[in-house]
């Protein structure tokens, strides 16, 4: 569903202006002056000639490129654009961010720029890929040689871990490093400081150091022999994807032409020499270009005939090289992200908010606001951020077309073992999970594109286009559909490289979308009263349990309002899309039920617990809780339970878990947040069903009704009736196609006929984040290649094929999200193959690389033996059970249909009830995070001494 950044709308200001400067500015510079020069010592001579005439003229001429790209900036640098009446993104024009934009622009482009060296002071790494290490550029013995040589040539299908998974840079020599960030507890960031003509400080702009667009070749796809660039003065010898890139972003081709144009070759040998003065010169450039000091210059220009290397580094040796790279080194230090630098962490029982500090040997890992892993390397179309194209390197078929040709049908199949249930608790994992960030407008609304010219749209937009033979939409004037590309981000460290999303949320199964992952949000929704979470409390005086408060602040975000009076409002929660769907926000009016019921127990066994002690105890239970049903309920529905053993998945009947290993990040991949996990969107029915207490069915809605409009749940009683639907409703099959509530009516506004289309957001944001086709994803997980359309034969329905074989030119350029639904499902489980696979390898990644995993035996954060078995009793039955107002019976498996000897209903008396009196404590020991608690502990230790040295005295006299 839809993603928003939650940041302020300053940062996503300024996030947004660096990275549509980077889309339209930056690229045409770079693919127009990438000089690669052969390391070759026997022709060193030669070299350098080459190399000077290039560093004295290359700063000119780029700035010249800059003037020229000038009027792309107008509009995005601008604090007010006005025409007829155009309400467009208002960019910050602080001299902070423009000095950002130009520091990117001219670092990236000069980095780029080859010279020629001595090769020395060489080392090699795991992979034996020689890396050349200098003196930083700041000590008094450095001299403008390589720092860094990139191999030529370079199979990365034997190193994908690494160049999927890398691990922030080390510096390769001592230095002076930025200073050390401490956190505590709750995740007080400091304060930034004040800008100054010495220290560059921007947090959470992340797109001024993230794609840093260094791989400047357009591989048609990621096997086989990939060439680099070279130069020549034709446009007629670029490649042709290239060329109607460059020729989309420029805007003509006469500026392409007129200059050096790189087209594709194949080749190998030589090595890239990479410099840190190069960076640190394109800075002093770019403050020279803003005029903060100049030094004459001559006004010479490259010629169009420079010469063309012998050699050029691949593709994939620059994708591996280049995060390699220290840009702790360079003046990149000053301008990385506060949260991506280097954090002192402590030990503490309870998590961040954040995720940051989990992992005590690479903090970041997981946390919020970080950069998102692959399993695979990207397939951008210019290796660095355009979405993907077709193997031949045309258009792949439009997103709407391919949804309305595979994924719309008359009828859907209902799958009569799953629940609705499996919907809702499906999403809330993935909220509790993933949350790509999402550019934001002035007013911090989603941005729109289809109102505006395309000239006139925001860089970020990519609006999805209805054909004119649409079989819905062309009974309507509807011929856009508002499409925007997740925001970039950086990894920590800041190394270079190409396209990173951001997750927002921190990748930990820890119950955030319940609690938050900031302390604003966090302070927001608790009581401080016990340990408990704000509630509305209108219907106590019925018999009824509270529902959660109201979202009076900010109440339009995530939110249809439209047609209603003002005081009509959405429900507050730890996560913004908590009113996506009424379901999943009875998913979160339960758990606010049970942490408040859980606080209550707590307080009244440890009546000397401060609020603060409760609160985090409260949370660490509910968040073990919800692990363990995932992991126990959810998942082997899912994948399958032989699929669950392969991967690790089960979980440990008796004793701890030892399975945490700190060098497993559990960050979220692409592939599993852009595609495999969003199978469920394939399940959901047309209509939402509701059934009173004995299980008989009331009435159905349309899904339309009830999409970011759950202001039924207000009424006395409904609540109920919703809890007993989702768990007697059957959920759709997992197969290709779709409800026609969300591919033609998602999100539709009161009064409107139609809506957004799933399918066609889930086909385009795949391809925008660069997910590799499925035939590759498929070949990841280990099973056989597809070579043939008709190889799918028995993978997927006929009639699939055949739709397949008229959309898409070859079988590479499969939708990795369309055939991973269209996929037979697996022996037991929902999903198929390639689903389960990339799902539950996620899975298994997230439990081994949490510190704070409930089974986890680990000094510090583990529970007892005792509270461990009572965790253990946890069922999704008994949480429904307590936090409905009037259940008395349900199936023992929830997420199951009802059976009479499989799955039968029971009581809600004789489910399991955890016991709470294992968390009973008779004194606290000393914990400075806790605070008030201490109080008591020092008269209970107080009361023990004097007790002894009575009894000391009495035996004595």
């Amino acid at each position: 569903m839809a993603t928003i950044l939650a940041t302020t709308t300053t940062t996503t200001t300024m996030t947004t202006t660096l990275s549509n400067i980077i889309d339209t500015v930056i690229m045409p510079i770079l693919l127009s002056y990438r000089k690669m020069i052969t390391l070759n010592n026997s022709r060193l001579s030669t070299t350098a000639n080459v190399t000077e005439k290039f560093s004295n003229d290359s700063h000119n001429q780029i700035t010249g490129v800059i003037h020229e790209n000038f009027h792309k900036m107008s509009l995005l640098s601008s604090n007010t654009i006005s025409s007829s009446n155009l309400k467009m993104q208002k960019f910050s024009s602080s001299w902070i961010i423009r000095t950002a934009i130009i520091l990117m622009m001219m670092m990236m482009a000069s980095i780029i720029q080859a010279s020629s060296s001595s090769l020395e002071n060489y080392f090699n790494d795991d992979t034996g890929t020689s890396i050349m290490a200098r003196p930083s550029p700041y000590s008094p013995d450095y001299h403008p040689e390589c720092d860094i040589i990139l191999p030529a040539s370079y199979s990365f299908m034997n190193n994908l871990e690494e160049m999927t998974e890398l691990s922030p840079p080390l510096p390769t020599q001592p230095q002076s490093l930025p200073p050390v960030i401490n956190l505590d507890v709750n995740d007080n960031y400091p304060p930034p400081p004040p800008p100054s003509s010495s220290s560059y400080y921007y947090p959470n702009d992340n797109d001024a150091l993230t794609n840093a667009e260094l791989i400047l070749t357009n591989p048609n796809h990621h096997h086989g022999a990939l060439g680099g660039i070279s130069f020549r003065s034709s446009a007629s010898t670029m490649h042709p994807i290239l060329q109607k890139y460059l020729s989309a972003i420029t805007g003509n081709n006469h500026h392409i032409t007129k200059r050096s144009t790189p087209y594709m070759m194949t080749g190998g040998g030589g090595n890239i020499c990479l410099n840190y003065q190069d960076i640190n010169q394109a800075i002093q450039s770019a403050k020279m270009s803003l005029g903060m000091f100049s030094i004459p210059q001559e006004n010479n220009h490259l010629s169009s005939d420079y010469p063309k290397p012998e050699h050029v580094a691949k593709v994939e040796a620059i994708v591996y090289g280049l995060p390699r790279i220290d840009t702790t080194n360079t003046i990149i230090r000053d301008m990385c992200p506060s949260i991506m630098k280097p954090v002192k962490c402590e030990s503490n029982k309870y998590r961040t908010l954040s995720g940051m500090c989990n992992n005590l040997e690479y903090p970041s890992w997981g946390s919020t606001r970080s950069a998102m892993l692959r399993y695979m390397p990207p397939d951008y179309a210019d290796g660095l951020s355009a979405p993907r194209m077709a193997k031949s390197g045309q258009p792949l078929p439009p997103p709407r077309v391919v949804s309305f040709v595979l994924h719309q049908a008359d009828e859907n199949d209902y799958d009569t073992e799953v629940t609705y249930l499996v919907i809702a608790w499906g999403q809330m994992v993935d909220h509790d999970l993933t949350f790509a960030s999402m550019p934001k407008d002035k007013n911090d609304q989603s941005i729109k594109c289809c109102k505006y010219a395309p000239q006139q749209r925001h860089p970020n937009c990519y609006p999805i286009q209805m054909p004119n033979d649409d079989p819905y939409y062309k009974f309507y004037p509807r011929k856009c559909m508002d499409f925007v590309r997740s925001t970039a981000g950086v990894k920590p460290n800041c190394p270079l490289g190409p396209r990173h999303q951001i997750n927002v949320v921190s990748s930990f199964l820890d119950a955030d979308c319940i609690y938050g992952g900031a302390i604003s949000t966090t302070k927001r929704i608790r009581e401080f009263n016990g340990g408990r979470l704000k509630s509305t409390k209108v219907y106590r005086q019925m018999g009824l349990k509270d529902l959660l408060p109201a979202k009076t602040k900010n109440p339009d975000q995530g939110c249809e309002r439209s047609g209603r009076t003002s005081n009509s409002y959405c429900f507050d929660t730890g996560d913004t899309r908590s009113n996506v769907q009424l379901q999943l926000t009875v998913l979160h009016t339960i758990w606010l039920r049970h942490h408040n019921q859980i606080a209550d127990v707590l307080s009244e066994i440890n009546p000397h617990w401060s609020d603060e002690k409760l609160f985090q105890e409260t949370r660490r239970i509910v968040s073990a809780m919800i692990q363990h049903i995932t992991y126990n309920e959810f998942l082997p529905i899912v994948v399958g339970r032989q699929t669950m053993t392969k991967y690790g998945l089960n979980l440990q009947k008796f004793g701890y878990y030892h399975g945490y290993d700190a060098k497993i990040n559990p960050g979220i991949r692409v592939e599993f947040q852009a595609a495999a996990f969003r199978f469920g969107h394939s399940i959901v029915p047309d209509t939402v069903d509701r059934f009173n207490k004995f299980h008989q069915k009331i009435d159905s809605v349309r899904l339309a009704s009830v999409l970011r409009q759950p202001f039924s749940l207000y009424h006395p009683g409904v609540m109920d009736s919703f809890i007993f639907g989702m768990v007697n409703q059957p959920a759709y099959r997992v197969d290709v196609t779709m409800a026609n509530e969300i591919t033609n009516h998602l999100f539709q506004k009161p009064g409107e006929q139609f809506g957004l289309d799933l399918a066609a957001i889930n086909i385009l944001r795949g391809r925008e984040m660069g997910v590799p086709g499925y035939n590759y994803m498929r070949e990841y997980c280990g099973m056989q290649r597809i070579k043939h359309f008709t190889d799918l034969y028995g993978i997927v329905h006929n009639e699939t094929v055949r739709r397949y074989m008229e959309l898409y030119e070859h079988v590479d350029d499969i939708d990795f999200w369309s055939a991973g639904i269209a996929e037979f499902p697996l022996m037991g489980a929902m999903v198929g193959p390639t689903f389960a696979c990339i799902i539950a390898e996620q899975f298994a990644q997230i439990r081994k690389g949490d510190r704070f995993w409930y089974e986890n035996g680990h000094g510090t954060t583990k529970f007892s033996m005792d509270q461990l078995s009572e965790i253990r009793k946890t069922k999704l039955a008994r949480i429904l059970c307590e936090a409905a107002d009037d259940m008395e019976s349900i199936q023992l498996y929830p997420l199951l249909a009802a059976h009479s000897t499989s799955n039968p209903r029971v009581n809600c008396a004789d489910l399991p009830e955890m016991d709470l009196t294992s968390w009973r404590e008779s004194y606290l020991p000393y914990d400075n995070n806790v605070g008030n608690g201490n109080i008591a502990v020092m008269n209970t230790i107080i009361d023990d001494y004097k007790a002894k040295s009575k009894a000391k005295a009495k035996a004595k006299a």
